[in-house]
């Protein structure tokens, strides 16, 4: 296994941050971002629809029982006595009535489109992303961590981002994988680490091999 020096690590951990967790962060809020608003776009169209459905059909039927109903002044028997404004009444209730047929129709068109395109399913998709991604960068390594467990916490955290990028580009079908799996990756590079650093103690604490007279 090819062994770095501490500035070597340093010099990968920033390029690593900068190009490929921070630039994946940003694109998994972005496309959080757009989805949400399409959703909310799409909420608020199905529920315009569903109230003008429901309105059409009140004021039809507000307009006919208040002139059309028998007794109502736009009920004669005879043609000639009824008020100039029923044929406009009428036609006003025959808008209504198509509005209150038409209307249902293009709130299943959205209905639809939500369903096509599953933007809830993928909001939940890049939320839960972006949350492993920031459990990925809090596995990041600080400058006070000795070589070896730096080593072995650069390769949990740019282990752990790689898993959540692979299984984000997966998403038509499968899930983000769960931080635990994560979390054993780390427990087990953090074990080889303390290991490592026993063997390198116990190295320094060995005497000098005597000088050759």
């Amino acid at each position: 296994m090819t062994q770095f020096s501490r500035k070597d690590m340093e010099a990968r951990y920033q390029l690593f941050q900068h190009f490929a967790l921070e630039d994946q962060r940003n694109y998994y809020n972005s496309t959080l971002r757009k989805f949400r608003n399409a959703a909310a776009q799409v909420n608020r169209y199905r529920a315009l629809f569903a109230f003008l459905t429901g309105l059409a059909s009140a004021l039809a039927g507000f307009i006919v029982g208040a002139n059309f109903i028998t007794g109502a002044r736009c009920a004669a028997a005879e043609a000639g006595a009824l008020p100039e404004d029923c044929g406009t009444l009428s036609m006003v209730v025959g808008f209504l009535i198509l509005l209150s047929v038409v209307m249902p129709a293009l709130g299943a068109f959205f209905n639809t489109l939500a369903d096509l395109y599953q933007w809830d399913r993928q909001i939940t998709i890049y939320e839960s992303a972006v949350e492993n991604i920031e459990f990925a960068d809090a596995q990041s390594p600080i400058d006070e961590m000795e070589d070896p467990v730096y080593a072995a916490s650069m390769a949990a955290y740019t282990e752990g981002t790689l898993l959540v990028m692979s299984d984000e580009t997966s998403q038509w079908g499968q899930s983000i994988r769960t931080p635990p799996q994560v979390q054993e990756f780390i427990q087990r590079m953090t074990e080889r680490a303390e290991q490592y650093k026993g063997v390198a103690d116990e190295s320094r604490q060995e005497p000098p091999p005597p000088p050759k007279g």
